[in-house]
C-alpha cells in the first residue's frame, strides 16, 4: 500500500525531513587519514574527486540547461525558471496551494544512482569510503542547510507571528511539500561518484553509458548547479554561487 505524501506530514519532526536526499552516514574509522583510501579508489574516481574540489561557484547557465535538457529528454524539454537564491525559489514556490503541491509528483528527473549488491566487504567499505569523502568534497551539509533554511525561516516566522496551529502546520506542510519536489544537486553529485566507483570495481568501462548516466548529475554541480525543484509550470533552478 503506498502511502501519501501528506500523511507522512503528521509524523515529521522538522521541515527539514522531506527535504533531505539521504543520510550522510557516520565517519568510518580512520577516515581521518584518507591518503591509503585514495590509494585503493580507481583513478577516474579520484579525477572526479578532483575536479570537485576545484569547481568553482560560477555558473554555467548555457552547459548546465544543455544538460538538464539531455537529463530531462524523456520527460519533455522543461521550460528552466532561474532564481537567485534558494529564499527566491522557496518564495516563488510558496505561490502554489497546499493542495497543488500535494498534486505535483516526487522529484524524478535525476535518475538514481547505480546500485550493485556488493557482497566482499573490502569493496563495501571502499565504496562507503569514496561516498564519504565525496560528500565533505562536495559540501554536501553546507548546502543542504542553505536549502532548508528558507523553510525553517518560514515555520519561525508563522510561530513568531502567533498564527493559529491550524496555519502553523499548513506553513510546515507547505515547505515539506516544497521538499518532494527539490533535488539537491552537490548530495546527488556525490552519490554519483560513489556509483562510479562501484561501476569501474565492477567492470564497466569508463566510457560505458552507465557511467555516463551518472556523469551527467556530477557535470550540472561542476557548472555551477545547486538545486532544481519539479514543477507542471517548469524547472526551477539555483545556482551555486549563493
Amino acid at each position: 500500500m503506498e502511502i501519501g505524501r501528506r500523511e507522512l506530514l503528521g509524523g515529521a519532526t522538522s521541515l527539514g525531513l522531506a527535504s533531505m536526499v539521504g543520510p550522510l552516514g557516520s565517519i568510518p574509522a580512520g577516515a581521518e587519514d584518507l591518503g591509503q583510501s585514495h590509494d585503493r579508489w580507481h583513478p577516474f574516481t579520484r579525477s572526479l574527486l578532483e575536479r570537485a574540489s576545484r569547481a568553482g561557484r560560477e555558473l554555467d547557465r548555457p552547459r548546465v540547461e544543455r544538460i538538464l535538457y539531455e537529463v530531462a529528454e524523456e520527460h519533455g524539454r522543461p521550460v528552466i525558471k532561474w532564481t537567485e537564491s534558494a529564499e527566491r525559489a522557496f518564495e516563488h514556490l510558496r505561490r502554489y496551494s497546499l493542495d497543488e503541491l500535494t498534486q505535483m509528483p516526487t522529484a524524478r528527473l535525476w535518475s538514481p544512482p547505480w546500485t550493485l549488491p556488493i557482497l566482499d566487504n573490502d569493496r563495501a567499505e571502499r565504496s562507503f569510503d569514496v561516498y564519504w569523502h565525496a560528500t565533505q568534497v562536495l559540501s554536501v551539509e553546507e548546502y543542504g542547510t542553505a536549502l532548508i533554511a528558507p523553510k525553517l525561516a518560514s515555520k519561525s516566522l508563522a510561530i513568531a507571528s502567533l498564527s493559529d496551529p491550524e496555519s502553523i502546520f499548513e506553513t510546515r506542510a507547505v515547505a515539506a511539500e516544497i521538499g518532494w519536489i527539490e533535488t539537491c544537486l552537490p548530495a546527488v553529485a556525490a552519490r554519483a561518484i560513489r556509483a562510479v566507483e562501484d561501476l569501474l570495481s565492477d567492470g564497466h568501462a569508463e566510457g560505458s553509458e552507465s557511467i555516463y548516466h551518472q556523469l551527467r548529475a556530477f557535470e550540472a554541480f561542476e557548472h555551477g548547479l545547486l538545486a532544481t525543484w519539479e514543477t507542471p509550470d517548469g524547472l526551477v533552478c539555483v545556482p551555486r554561487h549563493v
